[in-house]
């Protein structure tokens, strides 16, 4: 949700059990006023909250225009001092030895708390060896993996499978470039509560939308993204009205803690994540 609509956004997604208290909504609205003014972002953004056992983080990103296609989302986080961070992007190598490691439990909330443990005295002193050996070649050590990478780890996989928005808020201009659609006046009341009306707002994966996504006319269709109906397993989504108001949720399953919101036939739409970052794997087995 955007940083100016963020307490709207709050109220539209606290059906799902979870706020921000007055304390966390000030420091999150200073912390990121701070941050856009000084990073110079035309949109902020909060994306959400991860609980941890010591400490809970909070979580935001901007996006740049780029030169072609999607803007570049750059994700911060900070804890309760507020003071927002980057998160730096993982390499496939670094992501890859995170997933190996297999980590799944909830996080205690202190960025540089390593995550591997540490090597046994048995490898140590081989490796001494190798090193005290004329011509021997050293061998490069791996860094440390702390709690951040994972949290940069986990974020990027959350946004990945959720990042929802309804079809059609987006365009490409004659650049090529994804931008908000001028046209876009929101969905209406019965387009509203059908899933394949939403859609992912990252790079598309299937084929259907790279194909659409590569046409010279891709400024006449919108369709160039992933709909969520595509996603596995059938029913991860959960679609909800509120009886009380206009206003119609998505609720991941596969990540219990995701919300996204849209009020019908107004622009106003978004997402949070409340939750402590552990996928429900056991869902395929549920449905």
């Amino acid at each position: 949700m955007e940083l100016v609509d963020l307490e709207f956004g709050l109220k539209a997604t606290a059906s799902a059990g979870h706020v921000l208290n007055y304390q966390e909504f000030a420091g999150v609205q200073s912390g990121l006023a701070v941050l856009k003014s000084k990073e110079r972002f035309q949109e902020l953004f909060f994306w959400g909250k991860i609980f941890g056992q010591k400490a809970d983080y909070y979580i935001s990103y901007g996006l740049r225009g780029s030169e072609f296609e999607f803007p570049s989302k750059t994700f911060y986080y900070s804890v309760e001092d507020f003071d927002f961070k980057i998160l730096e992007r993982l390499t496939e190598e670094v992501a890859e030895r995170i997933l190996n490691l297999g980590v799944d439990k909830p996080f205690s909330g202190i960025p540089d708390a390593p995550l591997e443990p540490p090597g046994d005295e048995d490898a140590a002193e081989a490796e001494e060896a190798a090193e005290g050996e004329e011509g021997a070649p050293v061998p490069e050590k791996p860094r440390v993996l702390t709690e951040m990478d994972r949290l940069a780890q986990v974020v990027q996989e959350i946004d990945f499978d959720t990042a929802v928005v309804p079809n059609g808020a987006h365009a490409l201009n004659e650049a090529h470039v994804i931008v908000p659609s001028s046209d876009f006046k929101g969905l209406g009341l019965s387009e509203a509560l059908a899933l394949d009306r939403y859609v992912h707002f990252r790079p598309p994966t299937s084929v259907a939308s790279l194909k659409a996504l590569a046409r010279t006319d891709i400024q006449f269709y919108s369709n160039f993204l992933d709909p969520l109906e595509g996603d596995l397993p059938k029913g991860c989504w959960a679609v909800r009205q509120d009886p009380c108001i206009a206003l119609v949720t998505l609720r991941s399953l596969n990540w219990p803690g995701y919300v996204a919101f849209h009020v019908p036939l107004t622009t106003k739409f978004g997402g949070a994540y409340f939750g402590y970052a552990l996928k429900n794997r056991d869902l395929p087995f549920i449905l």
